[in-house]
């Protein structure tokens, strides 16, 4: 088991009556697509391991989104240029870690996913079902479930285990995605607890999903999903980009624990 955590946890998305209830979508008006936190170095350095040596389970990509995944690695580049953090050239990106990315000899989006802590997803319209269906993704830590398993799936079926993601969750969201414009990006929150840290969490969906909303006593730690959704210009691809916050109990506010244990059991 890996034990990577931030320090704090910067919002609680159960204290907020927007951010608690599903979809929970609401405009990115920061405009901060990718976010660096104390928990920048280790985690990049977790990633590039994952790419290295299980680079079939958190890399999957079709042909169809191949245009997206370089349009989408622009993009990065793009919001990084303006991050003192990092050093960009017209052949590598040195992160903040001091840690050098080469910006060609690999496919666009690992290199993306390498750049920022976020996930990358990239879901395409799929005009047969009328959904967007996921297409590709570098996704690192992915909270009991498997890119292998949802690739080339539209939402509705991605979200089938998700006991609260009804038909009318399922049609709303879509509504949003197809509304989706490209100047207004969108965020959302998910949140569990946990009974370990570990980040790289991928599961069948076979098998029973052990995370819990209840507040329990002992030690545990609060997974947070920072998601955001934005279109981009050329493809006309979705990117969800999810950045994870991992924070064990001893680092909460007491109001935080409190609120947590108001939280009415799922």
């Amino acid at each position: 088991m890996r034990v990577i955590c931030q320090k704090s946890l910067p919002f609680s998305p159960w204290e907020s009556e927007v951010t608690a209830r599903l979809p929970g979508i609401q405009p990115l008006k920061n405009g901060m697509l990718f976010l660096q936190d104390d928990a920048f170095d280790k985690q990049m350095e977790y990633r590039d391991e994952l790419i290295l040596k299980s680079r079939k389970k958190v890399f999957q990509l079709d042909n169809e989104a191949s245009s997206a995944a370089k349009e989408l690695l622009v993009l990065v580049l793009k919001k990084l240029n303006t991050n003192q953090n990092y050093k960009i050239s017209k052949s590598e990106v040195t992160r903040p870690d001091g840690k050098s990315v080469a910006l060609n000899g690999d496919n666009a989006l690992i290199i993306a996913g390498r750049l920022v802590q976020e996930d990358l997803l990239i879901l395409h319209w799929d005009e047969h079902l009328q959904e967007h269906s996921l297409k590709g993704g570098i996704l690192c830590f992915p909270a009991l479930w498997t890119l292998e398993e949802k690739m080339n799936k539209p939402m509705s079926r991605i979200h089938r285990p998700v006991n609260h993601y009804t038909e009318k969750i399922s049609k709303l969201v879509q509504r949003m995605f197809t509304n989706l414009k490209v100047e207004t990006p969108l965020w959302r929150a998910n949140w569990y607890l946990y009974n370990d840290p570990e980040l790289f969490t991928p599961q069948k969906e076979s098998f029973s999903q052990t995370t819990r909303k209840s507040f329990f006593e002992g030690d545990f730690w609060v997974r947070v999903e920072r998601q955001t959704l934005v279109r981009l210009p050329e493809s006309d691809a979705i990117v969800f980009g999810i950045h994870t916050f991992v924070v064990g109990r001893h680092d909460l506010t007491h109001h935080q624990i409190d609120s947590l244990k108001k939280v009415k059991p799922e």
